[in-house]
């Protein structure tokens, strides 16, 4: 449940916490807010009013219930407010628009061959102005432009201040470029960077089947491995900003002669772009996720192979996560056809009972993420809304969100 709070911070938590109420459950009377709040029915009404007068909350319709007049159902207004992510890697960029209730208004995607920094900037910049342009969006609703980036990003770095937060392992060549910076003064807009991975946790608990629930750990699949973890509610970014990030897990597989394998950790063994380019090579289309639905329902034998070696490496990985932090869900998403996801679930559910201890009596369900290959993108447009009206704390202590208590940098 959420509840409100008499902190110095007040005012806006309880704003937010009225408006996740909404957002989760409504429509819903004052005095249905009132109970699951455990706010004064005068305080929910008082709330409401700004949050009406704001334009973020509507009148649906009156229910009547017992004497008395009937009692007014409020809901989201899901045209206050839009947000862009851009899901960006080696290989592709994704884009989609989101309204305040998650519906995503507009999506593009295309295939890259890793561009060079500056390419990656104009793209990124021309892909926000042509959303924008197409979908006949005032900027002033326009809350601002999520990005997400392989991770794990640089952990000396502040992602939301630094010009520096790129890691150049997972982008070569492209160390010390001002990606935030160059894409604020390009779109006159609010950006947020965030580990692209990190960013599909969040999608998917704001959007996806993790809404509900408390805490959950999404392995996201992209041109690598990634993770996100969220912990009663929140995303759980850890010391560095990089928490989750089992793509660099040493890894633990020894070749025929005894050897190191050829990947030292375990993202290597989910490197896309090089299963995609080893298929080609070999004669396969295998160009776009689809292809890989495709080849994979043919029995393709490079893929098969990848996926048997990757998802042998992950099962006692995804013991750990289950022991470790004792998660209600585990959730597999990513840029991975469904039908991929899907194999991979059965095969790591009969894997784990070796294991795992008898002792334990409860375990985290094992399922697939519902946002699909857009998740990423999904999760990083979630951000500039999640930053702006999620009852979190932490958000409401950080300087640089003050303008979080007027709802938007437009209101």
């Amino acid at each position: 449940m959420l509840f409100g709070t008499n902190l110095q911070y007040a005012n806006s938590y309880n704003n937010r916490i009225v408006l996740e109420i909404i957002r989760l459950h409504g429509p819903l009377s004052r005095m249905d807010i009132s109970r699951q709040t455990h706010l004064t029915v005068q305080t929910v009404t008082n709330i409401t009013k700004k949050l009406a007068k704001s334009g973020l909350i509507l009148e649906h319709s009156r229910q009547i219930s017992g004497r008395g007049a009937p009692a007014v159902q409020l809901k989201i207004n899901e045209e206050a407010a839009y947000s862009i992510g851009i899901d960006f890697d080696k290989d592709h960029l994704t884009a989609v628009m989101l309204n305040m209730n998650g519906k995503i208004c507009h999506e593009m995607s295309m295939d890259l061959d890793f561009p060079s920094p500056q390419e990656a900037i104009e793209l990124m910049s021309n892909t926000v102005s042509e959303i924008i342009q197409k979908q006949k969006i005032s900027r002033k609703k326009l809350w601002g432009v999520g990005v997400g980036l392989p991770g794990p990003l640089d952990p000396t770095k502040d992602k939301q201040e630094s010009d520096e937060g790129i890691n150049p392992n997972a982008l070569p060549g492209w160390d010390h470029t001002p990606v935030l910076k160059q894409l604020r003064e390009r779109l006159e807009l609010p950006v947020i960077i965030e580990n692209n991975a990190s960013a599909a946790a969040i999608g998917e608990h704001w959007y996806g089947k993790g809404k509900h629930i408390n805490s959950f750990f999404f392995l996201y699949f992209g041109a690598g491995l990634g993770g996100g973890l969220v912990i009663r509610g929140q995303l759980y970014s850890g010391h560095t900003g990089n928490a989750g990030e089992l793509g660099y897990f040493p890894s633990s597989l020894r070749s025929d002669n005894g050897n190191r394998h050829e990947h030292d950790h375990l993202g290597g063994y989910f490197n896309m772009p090089l299963l995609k380019q080893k298929m080609i090579d070999a004669g396969y289309p295998a160009h776009s996720q689809q292809d890989l639905a495709s080849r994979f329902e043919e029995g393709n034998p490079i893929l098969m192979k990848w996926l048997e070696t990757g998802t042998s490496q992950l099962v006692p990985l995804i013991a750990a996560v289950e022991y470790l932090l004792d998660p209600e869900v585990i959730f597999l998403g990513g840029r991975l056809p469904e039908n991929i996801l899907a194999w991979m679930r059965l095969n790591i559910l009969e894997a784990l009972p070796p294991h795992r201890i008898p002792r334990k009596s409860s375990r985290p369900e094992l399922e697939i993420a519902s946002s699909g290959i857009d998740a990423a993108a999904l999760g990083v447009a979630t951000l500039p809304l999640y930053t702006i009206l999620a009852p979190v704390p932490e958000l409401l202590m950080k300087q640089e969100l003050r303008h979080a208590d007027h709802f938007g940098p437009n209101q």
